[in-house]
């Protein structure tokens, strides 16, 4: 028969084995869960906007993805830019943002990135994957207007994802405005633990997720905007956006992206904004910062 101390300390080993186990299978699930479509497919009708005429349209990635899209046409003169929105949103969720540069006669493509909105796709890396869905739509805006320059405004993931297409589309794109922009993948995900638990079980957390993110995540270490930042090109100019109060994607991450582009960058820092609420902060800077940097920028037509 068993003796009480041997009995707890077998009891003691057990629960010393699957306390842990559970935990990385706890963090397995949430790390799964982080990397799959936000919410089910849904429709995006055509909204009706006072600024402009919103035509819907289509996109087809290099890797086989199809992506929904609104297109509104500018004056001929003004550049087109393409409009990004963040993680778990879609094409209309800078709607706000389109607005601002259609006011400046820009002609403006808003597209809902892979595993968002009407796009298809169910697995999300965060930007890493879309920035097949940057090149695509960069295409279709050298289709639709050949000739003009092409300015990339990503928001958060779609910053990150403008970035990762970077080298890959060189000198096409005349200019990045990176808006909230987080530093890399590990970051952010320590970013959003922290913000989430107490202390030392949010350190936890953010060990095992990093420890079972592999198996959902290959390409973890990657996923690297400041270090994607590197390729764009040194005549390509780019505004960073960051807000003060951001603890999602912190200022010091946007000051580490703006070192990489230093020479040919400017960084603004909004003190008293928190992500992606820059615009609703200082409207009137915000609006200025952004469309100065537009109408600083040197954009020839292309031959």
């Amino acid at each position: 028969m068993p003796t009480f101390p041997g009995f707890v300390r077998r009891r003691g080993l057990r629960l010393l084995i699957a306390v842990p186990a559970v935990w990385l299978l706890v963090s397995f699930c949430v790390a799964y869960g982080l990397t799959r479509r936000p919410r089910p497919w849904f429709a995006e009708p055509v909204p009706t906007v006072g600024w402009g005429t919103l035509e819907a349209r289509r996109i087809r990635t290099s890797d086989g993805h199809e992506l929904g899209a609104w297109f509104a046409r500018g004056r001929d003169g003004a550049p087109s830019v393409l409009v990004l929105h963040g993680n778990r949103g879609s094409r209309r969720n800078v709607l706000d943002r389109a607005e601002l540069f259609a006011s400046a006669g820009c002609s403006v493509l808003l597209v809902s990135l892979r595993a968002h909105g009407d796009s298809t796709g169910d697995f999300n890396d965060i930007g890493l994957s879309a920035r097949h869905d940057v090149v695509a739509a960069v295409g279709l805006l050298e289709q639709l207007r050949p000739g003009r320059p092409v300015v990339i405004h990503g928001t958060s993931m779609g910053a990150a994802a403008a970035l990762f297409a970077a080298e890959e589309l060189a000198r096409r794109v005349d200019g990045y405005i990176l808006e909230c922009p987080y530093q890399d993948l590990k970051t952010a995900v320590r970013n959003r633990t922290r913000n989430s638990l107490p202390p030392v079980l949010d350190w936890l957390a953010y060990e095992s997720l990093v420890l079972v993110a592999p198996a959902v995540l290959p390409e973890l270490a990657q996923t690297s905007a400041v270090r994607a930042a590197a390729a764009v090109p040194a005549d390509v100019p780019v505004l960073v956006l960051a807000g003060g109060l951001d603890r999602r994607a912190r200022p010091d991450e946007a000051s580490a992206i703006f070192a990489q582009v230093r020479s040919h960058a400017t960084l603004a820092v909004f003190e008293r904004a928190d992500h992606l609420r820059l615009h609703v902060a200082d409207p009137a800077r915000y609006r200025r910062t952004i469309l100065g940097f537009i109408a600083a920028l040197s954009l020839p037509e292309r031959p």
